[in-house]
């Protein structure tokens, strides 16, 4: 712990630099581990969800096993939507589904009353989230952070829209976006309102830090991205208080770093498909230019540190491997004026073994400066 007693990744999320990156992996609550599976056999995925008690044992099995630092609310992205009655279930061998798919200008307006006229009622079918953060913050160490979550707007309506997972297509949902851009923002601004209402109530529960997961960033051109990512997101990340640092993870960054670099959020979470000395540099002729440019009375908000980027397949290689691997992405990173979250590039899998996981978690912790 540092002197200020604050957890070593919410030093690492507001940009200081620390003796070792802090260290945690997206999915790290969940399927790859025998004992959730075992939790599994026994109850299905929503019942998982909305049992606080079960969903906080979840949560801190994998700090049992690895010593990570921060503790994410086993939780899904979903539950936005599920709240608004759109029916998610999860379908063994394919996922998330709805019963009732967002495709018109009217099922955005059912759904806008549903808010409108029962916000209480939605937030108390999410209320099982705060639960969960609250027997999991009584129970954590408090050297380790306690994270809260939620999809970014687009990602959550492209799921909405299309009903189903689509393996980053998502044609309905681009469908819309180019014949009917009205209503796609019109239903991106309402999981925006809701979104905000629920991160302020994951805070209020105990969450220390926050990451807004842009899963489907890469499905979308730069363009597209500026023009139904960008304001969603600065919006809800500015809705965020300054004590809580803020994750904005976006897969398929290369192509889009310029322009969710300036949305608020204190750390990118960057996939592996991306350099990170080379990001850096390209982070800070940002924000120079951005500071440097005729009419700006100061500069334009940029992010203190980086979160990834392992490969998750990494893990599946064998122990020098991996240790090498790691050891790459802390060097890249330890000269750099930005703050490290040691992370991976996007989730662990159902079938990540146990020792990959063990093997990079300690050669973070071995990384003392």
């Amino acid at each position: 712990m540092t002197s200020s007693q604050t957890p070593l990744l919410v030093e690492a999320a507001l940009g200081k630099k620390t003796a070792r990156p802090p260290v945690w992996l997206m999915r790290q609550a969940g399927r790859y581990l025998p004992e959730y599976r075992a939790i599994r056999e026994s109850m299905d995925t929503l019942s998982m969800f909305r049992s606080p008690a079960v969903a906080a044992e979840i949560t801190l099995q994998p700090l049992r096993r690895f010593p990570m630092d921060g503790a994410i609310v086993y939780a899904d992205i979903l539950l936005i939507p599920d709240a608004l009655g759109l029916g998610l279930s999860f379908v063994a061998g394919e996922g998330p589904a709805f019963a009732r798919p967002v495709r018109t200008a009217s099922d955005v307006a059912a759904l806008r009353a549903v808010w409108e006229n029962d916000r209480a009622g939605v937030m108390a079918r999410l209320h099982h989230v705060g639960e969960t953060l609250e027997l999991v913050k009584a129970k954590l160490d408090p050297s380790k952070a306690l994270i809260g979550f939620a999809g970014a707007p687009w990602t959550v309506a492209c799921y909405m829209i299309e009903g189903k997972g689509s393996h980053g297509e998502f044609f309905e949902a681009k469908r819309l976006a180019f014949s009917a851009p009205e209503v796609l923002k019109d239903l991106i601004d309402l999981v925006s309102d809701v979104t905000i209402e629920y991160l302020a109530m994951q805070i209020k529960a105990g969450a220390q830090l926050l990451q807004l997961f842009e899963s489907w960033g890469m499905s979308l051109s730069a363009a597209a991205f500026r023009e139904f990512c960008q304001e969603p997101v600065r919006r809800v990340l500015a809705s965020i208080p300054a004590h809580v640092p803020s994750i904005y993870f976006v897969n398929g960054i290369a192509a889009l770093l310029r322009d969710s670099a300036q949305l608020g959020s204190n750390v990118l979470g960057v996939d592996w498909r991306v350099d990170l000395s080379r990001t850096c540099e390209d982070l800070g002729a940002l924000a120079r230019a951005s500071s440097g440019a005729p009419g700006n009375a100061k500069s334009v908000p940029m992010v203190k540190a980086l979160q990834g980027n392992l490969d998750p397949l990494v893990l599946y290689g064998s122990e020098a491997r991996v240790r090498a691997e790691v050891r790459s992405i802390i060097s890249q990173m330890a000269s750099q004026p930005f703050g490290h979250i040691f992370n991976l590039g996007h989730g662990l899998r159902p079938t990540t073994p146990l020792s990959g996981v063990e093997w990079c978690v300690d050669e973070v912790l071995r990384s003392h400066s």
